[in-house]
């Protein structure tokens, strides 16, 4: 689809392109009901937040909390869309209206973790107040995901007084999907503006000439997607595309032999693990000769885990580039536990099985995502060899990610691997996939394990409304700590973020793996 863009914009001086090759297609312009990286990543080009994702000032220059329910953010100034509106208080009010509104009935990426909020006011054209049920500190975190929208640019006159269903008197004037796929609604503050989006995914950007930070080096940015590993990476040799993102560690060979490609790298904020569906009711996929779920208990739990030789994964299959977990968010990150190594013994693993009542073993489906993770089908097919030495009937399933999700959605896999990155800190994962469903506390949004553990809940949500950082960390130590030792899912690794690309461009990537025309830069 053709977007529209500036006559200012559209006669900026020429510069030079950027070629970029996506592993996974954006699913949409609209930023608001897709939580992917990759739709993502497009959308900051475009669109920007309060909040960077690295914890800096980006539309906020500060925040201070004036109660222990009530947080003021004061706005840049003399920001402007790519429309040549201005940016005001007004804006943050109509966007977390968009955000909370189920347009379609569909909620959007932090809909639900956003649900504590109960008012938003502009106090003045620079200052915007929010006001939640309880201490609510993670709400900084929760807000690097509200991309800012233009009321001007959706006609909204006057105030806009918030609701906490986001109806808010304009429901009727939000955009659709479609109002961002044909651009326009794709109107926001970012160093890019569309110059189109398919449905395919792949996209066309040129610079915003109203920008007012430092201006992007380059003048068009071209993003293809392009799932298949070895396209990508053959498109980077035959002078397609500037950079390729998750290559290989074959890849990585075939770079290293060529003087005119390199690539980058730097450890990742996502996690991969495999999920389990504790339920006692059964698990999808998950069969024993006696009808019970072995997921439900912890030492068939423990048991598979011990099987798993995470140091050999991320040394053979990853030459390296990974990390082995030990809990679930990455070790190095801030406020992530001390944590002890995850032990590797298969012999031990099989005497829990049979301590559990399942000597000889009982018959699981293993589901991975076939275009979503670096390596992810020969992962699986490492953890299933380790399994099926243990005496488990495993068979392997891998399908699209479209597919994957919408069963992963409907409550059908009781087995499947999962990557969730932690760009709202150390306790994301367990707070969004362990937790019980507390809208007030924005917890339990993904609990796909049905784990429900009382010492858990207690201490996750003492998490949720410590607005002390020491006693928060302490209170996510213990959470980190039952859910390991509980096991409702299994930490695998911890991805490191890789791009191959020409050896005369610089390129400082970022741990939460978007890839990012303003990360690069000509040598």
């Amino acid at each position: 689809m053709l977007l529209s863009c500036s006559p200012l914009i559209a006669s900026g001086a020429a510069a030079e392109t950027l070629r970029m090759a996506y592993s996974t297609a954006p699913v949409s312009a609209d930023p608001y009901p897709y939580s992917d990286t990759h739709t993502g990543a497009l959308a900051e080009h475009v669109f920007e937040m309060l909040v960077g994702l690295d914890d800096s000032p980006l539309l906020a220059t500060e925040w201070r909390w004036e109660g222990p329910t009530s947080i003021v953010f004061d706005l840049r100034e003399g920001v402007t869309f790519s429309n040549g509106a201005p940016f005001t208080a007004r804006d943050v009010v109509y966007s977390m209206c968009r955000m909370m509104y189920r347009v379609d009935g569909r909620a959007n990426v932090v809909t639900s973790a956003l649900g504590p909020v109960t008012d938003v006011v502009a106090v003045d054209d620079h200052t915007v107040r929010f006001e939640t049920t309880a201490p609510y500190p993670i709400i900084t975190q929760k807000l690097k995901f509200l991309k800012i929208l233009s009321a001007d640019a959706a006609g909204i006159e006057g105030d806009i007084a918030y609701d906490r269903e986001g109806d808010c008197g304009i429901a009727d004037s939000y955009p659709a999907q479609a109002d961002f796929d044909n651009g326009d609604a794709a109107i926001g503050t970012g160093p890019y503006v569309y110059e189109s989006f398919q449905a395919t995914g792949d996209a066309d950007l040129v610079r915003n000439e109203n920008y007012w930070g430092e201006s992007p080096e380059w003048g068009r940015v071209e993003i293809r997607s392009v799932p298949n590993n070895g396209a990508r990476i053959a498109g980077l040799l035959a002078g397609d595309y500037d950079i390729v993102e998750q290559p290989s560690a074959e890849d990585l060979q075939v770079i290293d032999r060529d003087e005119n490609f390199t690539y980058s790298a730097v450890p990742g904020l996502q996690t991969i693990f495999i999920v389990l569906d504790t339920s006692e009711d059964g698990a999808g996929g998950v069969t024993a000769a006696d009808g019970s779920n072995p997921l439900a208990d912890v030492k068939v739990r423990q048991a598979l885990s011990m099987a798993i030789d995470r140091q050999a994964i991320t040394d053979r299959l990853f030459s390296g580039n990974a990390t082995a977990a030990n809990q679930f968010a990455p070790r190095y990150m801030a406020g992530a536990p001390e944590m002890p190594e995850l032990e590797t013994d298969a012999e031990a693993a099989r005497a829990l099985l049979a301590e559990a009542g399942y000597p000889d073993g009982f018959a699981l489906e293993f589901n991975v995502p076939a275009d979503r993770y670096t390596n992810g089908q020969l992962v699986g097919q490492a953890i299933t060899q380790y399994w099926t030495r243990l005496g488990l009937d495993v068979t392997l399933r891998t399908e699209p990610w479209s597919v994957f999700q919408t069963r992963r959605t409907e409550g059908e896999l009781g087995v499947f691997m999962y990557g969730w990155g932690h760009p709202q800190g150390a306790a994301q994962l367990i707070s969004g996939a362990f937790a019980q469903r507390d809208d007030d506390l924005g917890l339990g949004s993904a609990n796909f394990s049905n784990y429900n553990s009382p010492a858990f809940e207690e201490a996750i949500q003492a998490w949720a409304v410590e607005v002390d950082p020491a006693r928060s960390d302490e209170y996510l130590a213990q959470a980190m700590k039952q859910a390991v030792a509980d096991l409702p899912g299994i930490p695998l690794f911890y991805n490191h973020e890789l791009w191959a690309h020409r050896t005369d461009l610089e390129l400082v990537g970022g741990a939460e793996g978007r890839t990012m025309a303003m990360m690069v830069s000509s040598k």
